[in-house]
C-alpha cells in the first residue's frame, strides 16, 4: 500500500512548480527505488522497470522524458517528448539534452538528508545533475502537496474513522474492568485481541495489531504484546493503548490514530497524575501552535510544532524521557508522506499545509516503571 496516487495534471503541477520557485521537478527512477515519484507522475507500480528513466517537468512548457531502448513505454502516460538511450554514454548526452536551460531543479533530495522521508534520490544522481552546474534543492514540499494533502473522499474517511476509533478503546476499558471485578484474569494479549474485535465490529479495519501495554511495557513506545510473555493486567496497573484503523473500501482512505492512558483503579499517584498532566499540556502547546498560526494566516513548520510540544516537556523535568518526535504524517498510510511533527530525530522543515493530516503524540517514558503517550489527530 502507498500514499494516494492522483492523476497527474500537468497544468496544476507546473503552477507549483512555479510557486516553489524552481525552473523545474526532476525525477529520477530505477528498480522502483523512488516511489514518491510513482505516486506523484500517477505511474502504474506493477510491470517489469528494471533501467532508469528521468523526467523533467518545468515551470513552463514541456515535459521531457529519458527512458532506456528497452523500456520505452516506461514514462508512456505521461505527456511530453521522449528520447531512448542504450548505452552510458547516450545516457550522459540525453541528460545534457534534458538539463538544457535548467538553472535551479527541484529533486526528491533532503539536504544532509535531514529530511530522510523524501531523500529518495541517491548521491551519484545529485552529483551528474550538479556537474551540469544545476542548483538542486528539495522537493520535499511539492512531494508533499501531491501525495499528502487530502481530498474531500479522503477528508471524509477520515472523520469516519476517528469518530468511531474511541468506541473501540472506550470498550476495551469497559471489558477490562468487568473482567476484573468479576476476579477473570486478564493479560495484555488478550484485551489486544479483543480491542482487534472492537475496531472490527465498528466497521474499521487495522493491518496492523495494536499497542496495549501496562506498567514498563508501557514505557516501551512500541511495545507490542504476544501470546507468550504478556504482562497481566491487575487492580491499580497504568495501561496504555494506541492503536490506528481506517475504513474499509477504498484504498485511498485515511487513517485515525489514537494513544489513551488510565489507570486500572480510581487511586491513582500523584506521580502518574503529574507526568499526564504533562503530556496533555505538551500536546495542547503543539496544537495551540498550529492553530494560532493558522488563524493569523502565518506558515507553520513540522519542526516549530515538535519545539513547542517538547519544550513543555523539558520544563517540567522531563526532557530525557522523551524517546520520540511530537507526531507523524497520516495519509491511506499509517506513517504518510507529508510533514512530521520532529525536531527530536530529524529536523523536519515542511510546512504544516491545508487539507493534510498528522498526529501529535507526545509521551513521557519512565524506563521499568511507567509511559504515559496522549494522540490525537489534526485534520
Amino acid at each position: 500500500m502507498s500514499d494516494r496516487t492522483t492523476e497527474f495534471d500537468l497544468e496544476v503541477v507546473q503552477e507549483a512548480i512555479s510557486v516553489a520557485g524552481v525552473d523545474a521537478w526532476l525525477f529520477a527512477q530505477f528498480h522502483g527505488r523512488d516511489p514518491l515519484a510513482t505516486r506523484v507522475l500517477g505511474l502504474p507500480t506493477d510491470g517489469l522497470q528494471t533501467r532508469r528513466w528521468y523526467y523533467i517537468i518545468p515551470a513552463h512548457g514541456e515535459p521531457r522524458g529519458l527512458v532506456h531502448a528497452i523500456e520505452p513505454g516506461a514514462l508512456e502516460d505521461l505527456p511530453g517528448s521522449r528520447r531512448r538511450y542504450r548505452t552510458w554514454q547516450e545516457l550522459d548526452a540525453g541528460l545534457d539534452e534534458l538539463l538544457e536551460g535548467v538553472g535551479r531543479v527541484a529533486m526528491q533530495y533532503s539536504p544532509q538528508n535531514r529530511v530522510p522521508y523524501v531523500a529518495m534520490v541517491d548521491a551519484g544522481t545529485v552529483e551528474v545533475v550538479r556537474e551540469r552546474g544545476i542548483e538542486v534543492v528539495s522537493a520535499a514540499d511539492l512531494v508533499q502537496r501531491f501525495t499528502a494533502v487530502l481530498d474531500d473522499s479522503q477528508i471524509a474517511s477520515h472523520r469516519f474513522a476517528g469518530k468511531r476509533l474511541p468506541d473501540a478503546v472506550e470498550e476495551s476499558f469497559k471489558e477490562c474492568r468487568a473482567r476484573l471485578l468479576a476476579g477473570v484474569a486478564l493479560n495484555e494479549y488478550e484485551l489486544q485481541c479483543y480491542l482487534l474485535e472492537q475496531v472490527e465490529a465498528i466497521g474499521l479495519t487495522t493491518p496492523d495489531a495494536p499497542i496495549v501495554a501496562v506498567n514498563g511495557h508501557a514505557a516501551d513506545p512500541h511495545y507490542v504484546p504476544g501470546p507468550e510473555g504478556s504482562s497481566p493486567i491487575v487492580r491499580g496497573d497504568w495501561l496504555l493503548i494506541d492503536v490506528w484503523a481506517k475504513q474499509p473500501g477504498s484504498e485511498n482512505n485515511v487513517f485515525a490514530d489514537i494513544t489513551w492512558t488510565a489507570q486500572v483503579d480510581s487511586d491513582v499517584s500523584d506521580r502518574r497524575v503529574e507526568v499526564f498532566q504533562v503530556v496533555l499540556e505538551a500536546r495542547d502547546a503543539a496544537i495551540d501552535l498550529v492553530h494560532e498560526r493558522y488563524a493569523a494566516g502565518k506558515e507553520v513548520r513540522g519542526f516549530e510544532a515538535d519545539k513547542a510540544c517538547r519544550a513543555v516537556i523539558e520544563n517540567a523535568g522531563y526532557g530525557a524521557a522523551i524517546q520520540h518526535r511530537t507526531g507523524h504524517s497520516i495519509t491511506n498510510e499509517i506513517h504518510g508522506s507529508g510533514a512530521n511533527l520532529d525536531d527530536f530525530e530529524s529536523h523536519d522543515d515542511r510546512l504544516l499545509m491545508r487539507s493534510t493530516c498528522f498526529s501529535v503524540e507526545p509521551g513521557i517514558y519512565l524506563e521499568g516503571d511507567f509511559g504515559v503517550r496522549s494522540e490525537v489527530d489534526i485534520l
